[in-house]
């Protein structure tokens, strides 16, 4: 996922990024850039595969990463075996993932200004959400079919926004924006259907917040937090908690559900071991686990962590760039 480390637009553009070197701001223009402020890497000659069998096996236990460098997302069973590199739809800047109750697969297309649907066992797309003009970023679905996205920036680089789908729609119903929010990053529904959200000001500074109402959503209530969120990266929700992602920090921290527009303190910190830059995580269904998506520049693969404890299980094959992951069945919100 594309997060901000830099204390403006112009300065992302021109190449800053949250791990490893930037590139000169001569050398990279902003429209050869990939979500992470690096120069773009040419999709692979890797032939596009689906291993259906394995991915309708009872194990099945998915888990789903972006790789950006490759512009592909890869499917991968329990036991660790990769079913499925899929290629169809995906355009130079994939970034989020996410499933729902059907195993369909969600991926925000950040060029294309699309959300593309695969049907299990992903050999096609199902459906395209045209979500014009915007730079989207994140996805996620509730319960009810609901759709979720997060528009880092307007495809003209002006402030972004969060675009409601309703179930089986292809337009967006609502588009939400606040003079506060410039940059969107990562969303996760509650069980309730309330997004939670995370983001940043022009200057770079961290922003949380909640957006409810869906289709009928207009505005969005930004929360206060009770410590410092460096970097912020994932989203989720887990049996009521919000979990929000420090990529700097390599940590999760795990707030309470909100109250007078309070996160408060987190009530749980897990610190990622030997983590590098896990841009964005997901929680197991059973809550004892996470995956992340890490690009850090030696690490550049989706890693399994206890949860809370925070401990390194295993991970799986190196990515060129992963910077999404998905996992089916995810973690009850």
């Amino acid at each position: 996922m594309r997060t901000l480390s830099c204390t403006a637009a112009v300065a992302f553009l021109a190449g800053c990024s949250g791990g490893g070197s930037p590139p000169p701001a001569a050398a990279v223009s902003a429209a050869g850039l990939n979500q992470t402020g690096r120069p773009r890497v040419a999709p692979s000659n890797a032939t596009p595969f689906v291993n259906v069998a394995g991915i309708k096996a009872p194990n099945g236990n998915h888990t789903f990463v972006t790789d950006a460098g490759t512009a592909t997302v890869t499917v991968w069973g329990a036991n660790g075996q990769l079913n499925a590199i899929l290629f169809d739809g995906i355009n130079a800047v994939p970034e989020g993932l996410a499933t729902d109750a059907a195993q369909n697969l969600y991926v925000a297309n950040l060029n294309f200004s699309n959300v593309i649907v695969y049907a299990k066992p992903y050999t096609s797309i199902k459906a395209t959400l045209n979500d014009a003009g915007q730079e989207t970023e994140d996805v996620a679905v509730d319960k009810t079919g609901l759709v979720g996205v997060t528009n880092y920036l307007t495809s003209s680089l002006s402030p972004g926004s969060v675009s409601f789908f309703a179930k089986n729609a292809t337009q967006p119903c609502s588009i939400v924006q606040d003079p506060n929010w410039v940059y969107f990053f990562n969303d996760a529904f509650d069980a309730s259907g309330n997004l939670f959200i995370d983001g940043a000001t022009a200057t770079g500074g961290t922003l949380v917040g909640e957006v409810s109402g869906g289709c009928k959503a207009t505005s969005i209530t930004t929360l206060s937090v009770g410590n410092t969120i460096s970097w912020p990266g994932g989203v989720q929700v887990s049996n009521g908690n919000i979990l929000i992602g420090d990529v700097t920090k390599q940590a999760i921290y795990t707030y309470a559900p909100p109250s007078g527009g309070s996160l408060g303190s987190p009530t749980v910190v897990t610190t990622l071991a030997g983590a590098g830059a896990p841009v964005t995580f997901a929680i197991e269904e059973n809550g004892k686990h996470v995956r992340t998506a890490d690009n850090a520049a030696n690490k550049l693969y989706a890693a399994l962590y206890t949860y809370p404890k925070g401990s390194y299980v295993s991970k799986l094959a190196d990515h060129v760039w992963a910077v999404a992951v998905a996992v089916y069945p995810p973690a009850r919100p």
